[in-house]
């Protein structure tokens, strides 16, 4: 899909900006080994490792049951631009890990909450385990990479919310990929639907405002 190559070389630009690290935050950084697949993290951010934090707000024209046929599965994720995923368990529960490769990352990611009632909001959290990319000297890992989705307009719209509080070498770097990510998600899922966007509710009440793009990231707690 567009959005997919364009956010993609976005990525890589990002990630070739990272690949630098000073002496002293080579040195600084835990040496972590992917240890498992339960979601099992350390408690606060690790030695060379600082904290970031990055949300995006977005609203598609779309009902609640047309988004879940698209991102209503945690083993799917061809809307997010990865076709290649191993599942550990069932899909879905608690405590699945799927994993993949993502931007020369290797990720394993583990259900820690997953809702998905009829009528609304969807939500599903999980970790990410500590993960890094030899290429650039990067590192990051997550306690919380959350997708909510949420029917407003009366039902004919659905509000979107990607958070993610996460510890990385490269905070900054980290931050941008998130954002970058993010965003690519809420419009590759907007494109997979068919592309509308949203332009707010007919009515002034169960409304959302306009899209956010870049006003609800930062770094720190």
């Amino acid at each position: 899909m567009s959005f997919i190559k364009s956010f993609s070389a976005m990525i890589a630009l990002i990630l070739a900006s990272s690949s630098i690290l000073t002496t002293a935050q080579q040195a600084g950084r835990s040496a972590f080994t992917v240890f498992n697949s339960t979601g099992r993290l350390p408690p606060t951010c690790s030695q060379g490792y600082s904290a970031g934090r990055d949300e995006v707000l977005y609203t598609v024209p779309y009902t609640y049951p047309q988004v879940l046929s698209i991102i209503g599965s945690f083993a799917n994720i061809t809307w997010n631009g990865i076709t290649a995923t191993t599942l550990n368990g069932t899909d879905n529960t608690v405590g699945t890990a799927r994993t993949f490769d993502y931007f020369g990352l290797r990720l394993i990611e583990t259900i820690k909450t997953y809702e998905k009632p009829v009528q609304g909001p969807y939500f599903e959290d999980h970790t990410i385990a500590p993960s890094y990319n030899p290429a650039t000297n990067l590192s990051l890992y997550a306690f919380t990479h959350a997708l909510t989705a949420t029917p407003v307009c009366d039902g004919a719209a659905v509000a979107l919310n990607f958070t993610a509080v996460f510890c990385s070498t490269d905070v900054g770097a980290a931050g941008d990929i998130f954002h970058s990510i993010h965003l690519m998600h809420a419009m590759t899922l907007q494109e997979f639907l068919g592309n509308e966007t949203w332009t707010g509710c007919q009515y002034s009440y169960g409304c959302h405002g306009q899209n956010h793009h870049g006003d609800q990231w930062g770094y720190g707690w």
